[in-house]
């Protein structure tokens, strides 16, 4: 078994240093020079004393000089009251990790605070081998990632990529974990919160001035880029695309921030673009100065027209459908199908067009028209002016989205086989809704929400720490292989048809469902992470002798007492009762 060694009272360990006037002694005494003589008569000098101590005489050491020194250093270690404890005794190590990417903030040629905080931790899991030590990283959210008496890997978890750290809930998790641990806090920052008496915390922070992309977006031609100079100077920034080109140069003060808008080449529509800000002077936090963009998805929605669908209706959705670059008819494959009320459910979303005919009324002269909160289908949309004819007798099925007062506009369904359904309630020979900025705005809704059913992602380039929801198609793959652009490989087990991805590493993963693969690119933006003027130094170490004074040792104090006193007996009796010079 490992044993781990500790002392009551360390500071009697200083008596070990009586061993120094123990050599003095034997090294400064010097014994009387035997001179063999005929006959004692013949000594002329009876008077003469040796002097003892008179100088310096290096000679090797008896056997006397390693006994006394010996119990000398038993003595010193009974004082100390050693004791040891098996790593079951030993009280839990909870160590908080800050996974903000500032973290590695460091000037040219300098220590990082995540190099001189995995550099500390070494040492100290290395002084007490088989503790049991729980590993947490504070991130966007904090999370345990390991618990274990076994030597871990720590710096495979630790990578300090996210856009935000929550010290204090972290602290919460591990006490939650292991009541009455051993706490150490390893970040760049110094707490803003007060620490307990057994929690140590090492801050290796630096203020710094530094200047990052925060934010960052790309659109069907051009991308839109916003850069922080959040140092205390003004520094020339430089933005560049690859493919693009160089994008103007311009002098940020302290504090600004500048929004590029800059032109993607035709040629690169459809590539991935690195976004890169060069700066003037040595930036001590690279990191958060490049990030990659892929190509968004955004194929229009194609859409069919069902038999049975009433001329007035295709009329109107002609009006806002024709030359729509979101949308594109395709009467093979469609993946929504405009229709009446007979129309059969089948691999696609259906649009149920109900006709209120001679037995509707029109929303002129009743109650205004009101959209449930929330919904994506409803975001936007303008409900002035409108007049709507409906069948007041009509009862949709699903959730209402549109209602005027008690009589159903518009309906949602979700169906067993993970399509949709919308139901409309509208008499178009007798509304103004195509003649009013309702119908275009509810069909660009219509189109983001059809394009979000697609299987994969919803879109392709998300800010670190978004929540990543992936779309399967039917029936779905037991297992989701993510390959993570660190080398790591995660997986995950599709829950009706959907996977949550979180916590992706910076950078373009790839994933893959059965056959199927997508791209995602995670972006490393954060205002917050990347101004490093409030980081700073602190340090503090837990206390440990009183949390180890409660746990059960075997104390070795009496050992090495009477260690001490065999020791004296053996000096004696070989060098003293032995010799008959007692």
């Amino acid at each position: 078994m490992n044993w781990i060694t500790g002392f009551e009272h360390p500071a009697y360990l200083w008596a070990a240093t009586a061993v120094l006037p123990l050599l003095g002694i034997y090294w400064l005494y010097r014994r009387s020079k035997a001179t063999p003589v005929a006959a004692i008569f013949l000594w002329d000098r009876p008077e003469t004393t040796p002097k003892s101590g008179s100088r310096w005489q290096f000679r090797k050491l008896p056997l006397s000089f390693f006994l006394e020194a010996l119990s000398l250093l038993l003595f010193a270690v009974a004082a100390a009251g050693p004791f040891h404890m098996s790593p079951e005794a030993y009280p839990v190590l909870a160590v908080v990790l800050d996974n903000s990417f500032s973290m590695r903030a460091a000037t040219p040629g300098g220590v990082s605070p995540r190099e001189q905080g995995a550099e500390t931790l070494r040492k100290l899991l290395a002084r007490h081998p088989g503790r049991r030590v729980l590993l947490i990283l504070a991130g966007r959210e904090p999370r345990l990632c390991s618990d274990s008496r076994e030597t871990v890997d720590f710096e495979r978890f630790w990578t300090a990529d996210e856009p935000a750290f929550d010290l204090a809930g972290a602290v919460a998790l591990a006490r939650m974990r292991s009541a009455g641990c051993e706490l150490l806090v390893l970040t760049d920052h110094i707490p803003d919160f007060p620490l307990a008496e057994d929690t140590g915390c090492f801050a290796a922070g630096t203020p710094l001035g530094n200047t990052a992309l925060v934010n960052v977006r790309r659109g069907e031609g051009t991308v839109l880029a916003e850069a922080l100079n959040s140092s205390s100077r003004p520094v020339r920034v430089q933005l560049e695309l690859s493919p693009g080109g160089v994008a103007e140069s311009v002098e940020l003060a302290a504090g600004e921030r500048y929004k590029f808008v800059c032109r993607i080449p035709d040629s690169a529509r459809r590539r991935e673009i690195v976004v890169t800000l060069r700066t003037s002077g040595d930036d001590p936090l690279p990191f958060d100065n490049r990030v990659v963009l892929l190509p968004e998805n955004r194929a229009p929605v194609r859409f069919a027209y069902a038999k049975g669908l009433p001329e007035s209706a295709i009329r109107e959705l002609d009006a806002v459908l024709a030359g729509n670059p979101d949308f594109i008819r395709a009467d093979a494959n469609p993946e929504l199908v405009f229709g009446g009320p007979d129309l059969a459910a089948g691999k696609f979303h259906r649009f149920i067009w109900n006709t209120a005919g001679g037995a509707g009324q029109t929303t002129a002269a009743l109650e205004p028209i009101s959209a449930r909160p929330g919904r994506a289908l409803t975001r936007g949309l303008a409900l002035k002016d409108l007049r709507w004819k409906a069948d007041p007798q009509l009862r949709l099925p699903g959730e209402p989205l549109l209602q005027r007062g008690e009589t159903e506009l518009l309906s949602f369904r979700r169906r067993m086989d993970h399509w949709s359904d919308l139901f409309l309630n509208l008499d178009p020979e007798s509304s103004n809704l195509s003649r009013r900025p309702f119908w275009p705005a509810f069909f660009w809704n219509l189109a983001h929400f059809v394009r979000a059913e697609r299987p994969g992602p919803a879109r392709s380039n998300f800010r670190s720490g978004e929540l990543i929801d992936l779309r399967l198609a039917d029936p779905a793959p037991r297992e989701v292989r993510v390959f993570c652009p660190d080398g790591t490989e995660r997986s995950a087990i599709p829950f009706r048809n959907r996977v949550m991805l979180a916590d992706l590493p910076p950078g373009v993963s790839r994933i893959e469902a059965g056959g199927a693969s997508w791209s995602v690119s995670v972006l490393p933006l954060s205002a917050e992470e990347s101004q490093l003027e409030n980081a700073g130094r602190f340090r503090r170490e837990p206390v440990r002798v009183a949390r180890m004074a409660e746990s059960p040792r075997t104390p070795l104090g009496w050992i090495a007492l009477l260690l001490a006193a065999a020791v004296l007996a053996l000096h004696q009796y070989r060098l003293g009762v032995g010799r008959r010079t007692a």
